[in-house]
């Protein structure tokens, strides 16, 4: 039974017919993440508890109370119902995170993304993920393409599980983390590929990924929501960035999926080339 019929049939008595049901959840682990448009909120203790009845794999519910905030990525949650205990285990194409899915991001809209981007990579490559949060981006790449990665995390309780699902999933042996500010933390001059999994004026931190990119050039992967018609000058202001520091660029931009009414998620692949 769909998740929406299965509220509608669990709560049909308590929740009036006029209001628009969440289709779905993210689930982490076992902590189920819900939106809820502001009719449902004042039924979201309700709706947590026939939550936990739906999926098995479900111990913890929470509700976003607000917008994810800041460099650490701190998302607001508000856990409704089940074990308060919201630290868990998610496999992803076998690759497994230890993560508080209500104290640190971890979209579900960007899966496709972490799964895909390890295609691109080459096995002799050197790769640096200037925002690794728990390695979501790092460790696929690091385990499925078996590249040598650099992880970058600002967030100390982020790091921390960085370091332990680097070991978790034994790719420890070509896989390092780095704890401080990707601008001022970083190899230089060295890499193949550099991932920047942030979403907020990304590009004010293209010069440090500039940085360390190898002189010869390569790949950065540049990820940012912007309303869709600023997309011509975004690229217009990455190509400028590159070409002040010496390099030539190509920029591919892919849609992820839209973030908010009118911003858009992209990736801009960027193919840098020296002049």
């Amino acid at each position: 039974m769909q998740y929406k019929e299965f509220l509608r049939r669990e709560l049909g008595e308590v929740l009036p017919d006029t209001l628009l049901l969440p289709r779905g959840f993210h689930l982490v682990g076992h902590v189920a993440l819900l939106t809820l448009n502001s009719e449902l909120s004042q039924f979201d203790k309700q709706i947590g508890e026939a939550t936990l009845k739906y999926d098995s794999k479900i111990y913890s519910v929470a509700v976003r109370v607000g917008p994810t905030v800041g460099i650490i990525r701190r998302p607001a949650y508000k856990l409704v119902a089940g074990d308060t205990d919201t630290l868990t285990t998610h496999v992803e194409n076998e690759v497994s995170f230890r993560i508080d899915p209500l104290r640190l991001t971890f979209s579900g809209g960007n899966r496709k993304e972490r799964i895909s981007l390890p295609r691109m990579v080459q096995s002799h490559e050197y790769v640096v993920d200037m925002f690794a949060c728990v390695g979501q981006f790092g460790i696929h790449i690091a385990k499925q393409a078996g590249a040598r990665v650099t992880a970058i995390e600002i967030n100390p309780e982020a790091f921390k599980l960085l370091e332990g699902n680097i070991q978790l999933n034994g790719v420890q042996n070509h896989m390092n983390a780095l704890f401080g500010d990707c601008r001022v933390v970083h190899p230089v001059n060295s890499a193949d590929r550099v991932v920047m999994g942030y979403l907020h004026d990304t590009v004010e931190f293209l010069p440090a990924a500039l940085d360390i990119l190898s002189s010869n050039g390569g790949w950065i992967h540049l990820h940012a929501t912007i309303p869709e018609k600023e997309t011509k000058s975004y690229c217009n202001t990455i190509s400028t960035i590159s070409h002040d520091d010496g390099y030539l660029s190509a920029v591919h931009v892919r849609k992820i999926k839209h973030y908010s009414p009118g911003i858009v998620h992209y990736v801009f692949d960027i193919e840098l080339t020296i002049e």
